[in-house]
């Protein structure tokens, strides 16, 4: 079924010149980008607003925006199979935005959203850039490799235009004030972690078993070096079918696995059950994929998860979304799906409440969507999401904990 989609979809694509218009369009002249918050020195012109539950006084502004999606979808039909592969996500990620599309009809503004096809190639990206179609735009989604994000993210600060990063963070320490990370950077969610760690858990001692794997190399490594920073003791073991567990423990621990693989936190586990009544064992959701009886094993550890994906805990947004894909597709939504929904949901919400004003409004404030929040912190280089979820497996079911 998902294949046939695909085909349908990358012919769609192709017959339209990767254009779609999504809703009227109404614009009325070019957007300002520059953030001017001299209109805060009068109420005069502020006018109140409700959004997601809170009141804001925000400023007159336009009502018709233009937002540009710029992704590998590779409608070539002559790729690699890492080509291929990366297509099908970002197939499952255009079905999400798809949905989102439904949700935004209601807004009050009026949206043209257009979609470029990367293919990966910089060149591509380049003349896409050159277009009269990223004229203007009000925010521009995309692309996804660190070439590409390095390119768009060189054209949006000269052009004053914000750039959503979706999957991929940007790149270098440059200050850039128009570049937002979406995909919350491991560096925030060691620091989130950090948070929960020292509100929770402050009476353990931190131990962190490191295997060289991809979580490893970018989670674990964020958190050593956070740890390092913050002056939090901790202790470092290399992964080993034959660690002796009775010396490298003292008294009550948080042990965090790095590792992404079921047999290798399976030996851990083993190892571990004889000092299950003091210590607190955390690891990637990735792990999340595997079978009940692995989760059996590891629930006897009192067992917690990391993640930004928090649809995995049943919430309204989520089931929400969950519901209308299925009506549509037949199958369930793809983590990828939920983030395609969440991101083009959140970017035409905020510029329908806020216009082009909306980093002021929205920095260091959590907005719930339906698989992520975003929680926009001002770094000395761009604005990151730090949202962080942690989760921790009870009788089977999981349950969110509270970092604060």
């Amino acid at each position: 079924m998902r294949l046939f989609v695909l085909l349908v979809f990358l012919m769609t694509l192709q017959i339209t010149s990767a254009h779609f218009i999504v809703s009227d369009i109404h614009l009325s002249g070019h957007p300002t980008h520059v953030i001017d918050d001299s209109f805060f020195r009068s109420n005069d012109s502020l006018h109140k607003i409700q959004f997601r539950g809170r009141e804001f006084l925000v400023p007159p502004h336009k009502k018709s925006f233009k937002i540009a999606v710029l992704l590998p979808f590779h409608t070539d039909f002559s790729n690699s199979p890492v080509d291929k592969k990366r297509a099908t996500v970002m197939l499952e990620y255009y079905q999400g935005m798809k949905m989102a599309i439904k949700c935004i009809d209601s807004l009050d503004s009026k949206f043209v959203i257009s979609f470029h096809d990367t293919d990966n190639d910089t060149n591509q990206l380049k003349s896409i850039l050159a277009s009269t179609d990223i004229k203007g735009a009000d925010i521009i989604i995309g692309p996804t490799s660190k070439r590409q994000v390095e390119i768009a993210s060189n054209f949006c600060k000269k052009n004053r235009t914000p750039l959503f990063l979706p999957i991929t963070n940007s790149v270098g320490s440059e200050n850039n004030p128009y570049v937002f990370d979406l995909n919350p950077p491991d560096a925030l969610k060691a620091r989130e972690f950090l948070v929960y760690y020292k509100n929770h858990q402050r009476n353990k001692r931190l131990v962190i078993v490191r295997d060289k794997g991809y979580f490893d190399r970018t989670f674990g490594k964020a958190l050593v070096a956070e740890c390092k920073q913050q002056q939090i003791p901790i202790k470092i073991v290399p992964y080993s079918t034959n660690t002796e567990w009775s010396k490298t423990l003292k008294g009550n621990s948080l042990v965090i696995h790095t590792t992404q693989d079921k047999i290798k936190l399976n030996y851990t586990v083993t190892g571990l059950q004889a000092h299950r009544d003091s210590i607190i064992l955390v690891g990637s959701d990735k792990l999340l994929d595997f079978n009940d009886v692995d989760h059996n094993q590891w629930e006897k550890l009192n067992i917690t998860f990391l993640s930004e994906n928090k649809s995995q805990v049943a919430n309204p947004y989520s089931n929400q979304m969950k519901v209308a894909y299925r009506m549509d597709y037949r199958d369930d939504p793809s983590w990828f799906s939920y983030m395609g929904y969440d991101h083009l949901l959140f970017a035409c919400e905020i510029l329908d409440a806020f216009g082009n004003y909306f980093p002021l409004f929205i920095e260091d404030k959590e907005i719930t969507y339906s698989n992520t929040n975003f929680s926009m912190k001002r770094t000395d280089s761009t604005f990151q999401n730090q949202y962080l979820g942690i989760f921790k497996l009870v009788d089977g079911q999981l349950t969110i904990e509270n970092i604060k």
